[in-house]
């Protein structure tokens, strides 16, 4: 009450009930994309997404799974944000962040595992990683399992609607010292799965609704981001 009064007095109530009306507008529909991406630009030790290993974990593919999930196609986005490339023999690592996110209103899996995470994509496996154009010798010591029919349901996550998630690729400083003497050098994010998931069985007591575990959902099972020049001190 004190608070309004005070805008009566000041002679200019509308037009400060009306500014903070716009703020809280453009809060709830710009905010949610342009607030996180500002302040992770802003701030490196910030990300724009919760990490993409507390993602939900997906339970009983057989009888639980979004009907707008299973029907989108290529819901899902990808970005890559390096580092800048430290000067040779500084000691210093480097790190590249991707950026998972949902374009739908549904709820989507993904196949995801940080141990997973590999460069170079192999295309008997699923799962996320990296892609450097030339390609360099440089390696994330992931190890996946190729050939996969059904996936387990731990290494399935879930992103809801709209949301984003980041998963952060460090590389220690011997690798970078070796990977990065010659530059200019470009990099890709990618997601390739192999295909939709056979249900081999629901958990006792619930009911069978899905024949595959929904995973099936980007056209030709993979995708990357726009390549990104990874900068040098000097840029």
């Amino acid at each position: 009450m004190g608070l309004f009064s005070w805008f009566r007095r000041s002679g200019d109530s509308s037009n400060t009930v009306i500014g903070i009306i716009l703020l809280i507008v453009m809060l709830v529909f710009v905010g949610p994309n342009v607030i996180p991406g500002l302040l992770s630009r802003t701030f490196n030790f910030i990300d724009e997404g919760i990490p993409c290993t507390r993602l939900r974990t997906a339970e009983d593919r057989a009888a639980h799974q979004s009907l707008i999930g299973r029907l989108a196609q290529n819901p899902i986005s990808l970005r890559v944000i390096p580092d800048t490339i430290p000067p040779f023999g500084s000691g210093s690592g480097m790190t590249f962040r991707i950026v998972i996110s949902n374009e739908t209103i549904g709820t989507v899996p993904i196949v995801f595992n940080e141990a997973q995470v590999i460069v170079n994509d192999d295309p008997n496996s699923s799962g996320f990683g990296l892609i450097f154009e030339p390609a360099l010798p440089i390696t994330t010591g992931g190890v996946r399992q190729p050939g996969l029919a059904t996936f387990p349901e731990a290494n399935i996550r879930l992103l809801g609607p709209r949301q984003r998630c980041v998963h952060r690729v460090d590389f220690r400083a011997d690798q970078v010292d070796a990977a990065f003497r010659s530059v200019p050098v470009r990099v890709r994010a990618y997601y390739r799965v192999t295909g939709p998931g056979i249900i081999q069985s629901g958990v006792p007591g619930s009911r069978l609704i899905y024949g595959d575990q929904g995973l099936n959902i980007i056209r030709n099972g993979f995708l990357t981001s726009d390549p990104v020049l990874v900068p040098t001190p000097s840029q």
